[in-house]
């Protein structure tokens, strides 16, 4: 009896900490943003500007003479990592759940808004010519 009682409050600890763990480790392991790779990766105009939708803006569209078009774009950088998302999970669970107590607002206020600042050009069509990644 007394190992059938030890066996059932272990497994609810372990049922506990898992409802503690998931949403940290979730949280820590995606971010939403856009990589060097996905801005390399568009065909049109559209989806550049798409690309805003993850937190960005265009800094600059200047028209030429010619009828073609050059913009500067700022989008928020894709962040989140498994070794990220294990640690939350670790402190989660060493701290009883009082990381995410703890934690989640820390995270909000050290977190900075990483960014990649690219240039594209158009020719009159509107097609993309030329890509250039300048920095973030």
């Amino acid at each position: 009896m007394r190992r059938f009682l030890a066996l059932l409050i272990a497994l609810a600890l372990v049922v506990g900490m898992a409802a503690c763990v998931g949403p940290a480790s979730k949280k820590a392991s995606k971010q939403a943003g856009a990589t060097e790779k996905e801005v390399g990766r568009c065909e049109t105009r559209s989806c550049f500007v798409g690309l805003l939708d993850y937190g960005g803006e265009i800094l600059k569209s200047t028209p030429q003479a010619d009828g073609s078009l050059e913009e500067i774009y700022q989008v928020r950088r894709k962040k989140g990592s498994t070794l990220r998302s294990f640690t939350h999970g670790v402190l989660s669970v060493a701290t009883l759940g009082i990381w995410n107590v703890v934690g989640y607002p820390i995270e909000g206020f050290m977190s900075s808004k990483d960014f990649i600042v690219f240039r594209v050009s158009y020719d009159p069509a509107g097609n993309p010519q030329d890509v250039e990644i300048q920095g973030g």
